[in-house]
């Protein structure tokens, strides 16, 4: 059985304001075609990070396509499986497009190192990543987003479209979640 921590880990200020500079910071430095989300954790982030987007490239926002898949290596575990499982690559067409991998968290990279060898054998010309939540010290292997909202420690994180088994999705801040015996 879990509960929410005491206090956001992240307040809902802090996200709405860090998601409005990687939109900056990402138009500054990459010209995607395809943004490309997975869910379903990053629903919330890709939500407001793509409407943020809209408002920096102004007119070019039109020519960019969003596109979701479903990638997980957790199941209802607060621990990652291993195994990564993607739905939905076989119905985009990646040739010679520049993509930006849009997801909740990095913790062990498996799920953004496989998804980006995914793409690159789909014929994607350029892939790049934006995290909200970046746990550096949790990697398993040799992995590194390229936008990230925010560094943090090695705990199990819920809200903000972040989940445990289902639960914690709704909420508008990101909470740490303890377990209680």
């Amino acid at each position: 059985m879990y509960k929410v921590s005491e206090k956001p880990l992240v307040g809902a200020a802090e996200i709405k304001a860090r998601v409005a500079e990687l939109a900056s910071e990402i138009a500054l430095s990459f010209d995607y075609d395809i943004l490309l989300s997975a869910l379903t954790g990053a629903y919330m982030f890709t939500a407001d990070l793509s409407r943020e987007l809209a408002k920096v490239q102004g007119a070019r926002a039109q020519q960019k396509k969003i596109a979701f898949i479903k990638a997980s290596s957790y199941g209802n575990s607060t621990e990652s499986s291993g195994k990564l499982q993607v739905f939905g690559l076989e119905r985009l067409d990646f040739q010679n497009k520049r993509v930006l991998v849009i997801d909740d968290i990095a913790d062990s990279g498996n799920t953004l190192l496989g998804l980006v060898g995914m793409l690159r054998e789909r014929g994607a010309c350029d892939v790049r990543t934006c995290v909200l939540l970046n746990k550096q010290e949790r990697r398993t292997v040799d992995f590194k987003a390229d936008f990230v909202g925010f560094e943090i420690a090695n705990e199990f994180v819920v809200g903000y479209g972040l989940d445990c088994a289902d639960n914690y999705r709704f909420l508008p801040e990101i909470w740490t979640l303890q377990e209680v015996n």
